[in-house]
């Protein structure tokens, strides 16, 4: 039967009638492709939650008589009007009556402890114009929180990602029907996307987090035929428990060019994951020799192995470490150890185990200590019905680490390669540290702004929510977790000092080798298998000119095989329209600007503002970065290139796989850091 009207803006799903579309049942356009979508899944009989919409007749009520929305973004002044009619919408009356209403109709839904409340934009359901990933939803929302996220939803039709798409498409700014679908959260064992294009030889394509059993991927697989046969090509969300999908919207399918494949196809079954946040290259020989060693010889929480090139990672269940003190005790004795082993050259073997001993107590010590002590921040926040992710980076600012230090002494290259030259452009032991090659460290780039954040305020409003009795424990609680952030930025600089420490020991080797004549040049021996290197060096092989002719091309032409075919990133993050990339809102606000490949060309910045789009930035570059906005195609909201952005007050977009590809130098963009978006313009 129709959908049924239950007040002025409420409007209950249930299933066509027939498989007409469900706009020429008498059903309001209003609730939005969204909803219509659910509804398309339920005719053709697969397992959708219970729903209902709010129409669009909301969205314009609260708009009503607010400020008037630029009719371009990109002319004087639009952002700051933007801001005020999102002000001005977030502040509307509810109309009379809707928000019993609305409590009336979240308290029907069967099973709705938590909740799921997300747009339902007019065109989310058409193939020229569905802002795939462009507008905001909220999952897992308690009941006593709908309003709240609902004008979440509503506030993001007229963010400045939004109506810079709506302008693309020829749509007037604001004037898009936003309704909003309302339905229990759906908490399974996977979650995803999947997508058959139609073609005869095609097969489904299934993108999910989580356990995808033999069982799921074929009912899943059955669904999208069924679905194509109705609609042609179609792509789905879904969430699974065990075996059982449940579907969650329908959109048309726009296969594009082919996905790369995995760089091993075991990686989707055994969890290994790229590591592209902090290796987004492929690794040298020698990189990938001490990855293989490190990862037989210490017990550390993650396994590590190289995969098509790329460093891939997975959990590893070892045992919780044990320390005294805390995360900044830990770091601190770890130091005084490496003060002492890396105070001169040691030979090869000699260089490993230094850094063994220095790497397992970092990663299995150090490391889960400041975690443990960040994650008790958050659970106290969490129990106090604060929200962690907000506060948490608001309260980590400003702690003095090498981080600070970094940006400090960015400006000075001479004084920058003196306190951080084991550092290098990339994490691989072949790279040059800066000591090495100082001139090739950028010009300063961010400045550091004259303000530092304080997180005094957001510490405040914690505290003045707790009694008296509770304030010594949580001034405790949060100075640790401030002591473990910056253990957090120092542990990188102990690191690169370890590795530094091996990187001469092989420079030494290929020295030898060199002046033997096997090698052309010493910094050749990073091409070589680094187990070869470590038995020459011990005198149990010998190696040949040509047959280190032979490794080294052999290694070169690997390497540029390994850069041609990137493993994939996670294409559910991805916006599929062209021009537009999606990835996680790092840090807020919007910015217009030109865009450069970063490290940047030759020839210097443009004169407009300059938004950095990389594969990942390290820590230690972040300082060296002049940028208006970041967008980095790794990493998440409260990783250091999104920390480092909010403490700096500019835009950044993280985890926007695809920017690189998608984003040409000199390209003019809106980078909204409040939306997760980037968008080109003109």
């Amino acid at each position: 039967m129709p959908a049924r009207p239950v007040s002025h803006f409420c409007v209950v799903l249930a299933p066509p009638a027939s498989d007409s579309p469900p706009h020429s049942q008498g059903q309001s356009h209003e609730i939005g492709g969204k909803a219509r979508s659910l509804l398309r899944l339920q005719a053709a009989g697969l397992p959708v939650p219970p729903a209902f919409a709010v129409t669009a007749d909301l969205f314009r009520a609260l708009r009503h008589g607010g400020p008037p929305l630029p009719r371009e973004v990109a002319e004087p002044g639009a952002l700051a009007r933007i801001a005020e009619a999102v002000a001005a919408l977030r502040a509307a009356p509810w109309p009379g009556g809707f928000a019993d209403e609305l409590r009336a109709r979240v308290a029907a839904l069967p099973g709705a402890a938590r909740l799921s409340v997300r747009s339902s934009a007019e065109t989310e359901d058409d193939p020229d114009a569905l802002g795939a990933g462009l507008y905001t939803s909220r999952v897992d929302v308690r009941p006593e929180d709908v309003e709240a996220a609902l004008r979440d939803v509503l506030a993001a039709a007229i963010t400045p990602a939004a109506l810079a798409y709506l302008a693309r498409g020829g749509r007037a700014t604001g004037q898009l029907p936003m309704a909003v679908l309302i339905h229990p959260f759906v908490a399974g064992t996977a979650n995803g996307t999947a997508a058959l294009d139609g073609a005869p030889d095609a097969a489904p394509v299934i993108e999910a987090r989580g356990a995808v059993t033999p069982a799921l991927r074929e009912r899943l697989g059955a669904a999208l035929m069924g679905l194509v046969a109705r609609h042609g090509a179609v792509e789905v969300e879904w969430a699974a428990r065990g075996d059982a999908p449940v579907f969650l919207q329908l959109r048309a399918y726009r296969a594009g060019r082919a996905r790369r494949p995995p760089a091993d196809a075991r990686t989707a079954e055994t969890g290994w994951r790229w590591d592209a946040a902090h290796n987004p290259l492929p690794l040298s020989p020698a990189q990938a020799g001490l990855v293989a060693l490190a990862d037989a010889r210490c017990t550390v929480p993650f396994a590590q192995k190289v995969i098509g090139g790329y460093l891939f990672y997975r959990p590893r269940e070892v045992a919780a470490p044990a320390t005294v003190g805390g995360p900044r005790a830990a770091l601190d004795e770890l130091e005084a150890l490496a003060n002492r082993r890396l105070a001169k050259p040691e030979p090869l073997e000699q260089s490993l185990e230094t850094f063994l001993a220095i790497y397992e107590p970092l990663f299995a010590v150090v490391q889960p200590a400041a975690r443990a002590a960040r994650r008790a921040l958050e659970e106290r926040l969490s129990g106090l019905g604060l929200p962690a992710a907000e506060l948490v980076p608001a309260l980590l600012v400003s702690v003095p680490s090498a981080a600070t230090a970094r940006a400090a002494l960015a400006g000075d290259r001479a004084a920058y390669a003196a306190a951080f030259g084991d550092e290098a452009a990339v994490w691989d032991v072949a790279a040059p540290t800066w000591r090495e090659e100082a001139a090739a460290l950028p010009a300063r780039a961010i400045a550091v702004a004259s303000q530092p954040a304080d997180p005094g305020k957001a510490a405040a409003r914690v505290r003045d929510r707790l009694p008296e009795s509770e304030r010594a424990d949580w001034d405790r609680l949060l100075a640790a977790a401030r002591e473990a952030a910056a253990v957090a930025e120092d542990d990188d600089a102990l690191y690169a000092r370890a590795q530094a420490h091996v990187r001469r020991a092989l420079l030494a080797e290929g020295e030898r080798l060199a002046a033997a004549g096997v090698l052309e040049r010493a910094r050749d021996v990073f091409w070589l298998p680094l187990d070869l290197v470590r038995r020459a060096a011990r005198g149990e092989a010998t190696v040949t000119r040509e047959e280190a002719s032979r490794l080294l091309a052999a290694a070169h032409a690997e390497d540029a095989r390994a850069r041609a075919m990137p493993p994939s990133l996670d294409a559910a993050d991805v916006g599929t329209t062209a021009g537009w990339v999606r990835g996680r809102g790092g840090a807020p606000g919007a910015c217009i600007g030109v865009v450069r490949h970063w490290p940047l060309p030759a020839g210097g910045a443009p004169g407009e503002p300059l938004v950095i789009v990389a594969r990942t930035i390290l820590p230690t570059e972040l300082p060296l970065i002049e940028a208006a906005a970041l967008v980095v195609e790794t990493g998440g909201v409260l990783d250091h290139v999104a920390a480092q952005a909010r403490e700096r007050g500019i835009p950044a977009v993280v985890g926007a796989a695809g920017a690189l590809a998608a984003l040409s130098d000199g390209d003019r963009v809106l980078v909204d850091g409040d939306a997760g978006l980037v968008a080109r313009l003109g």
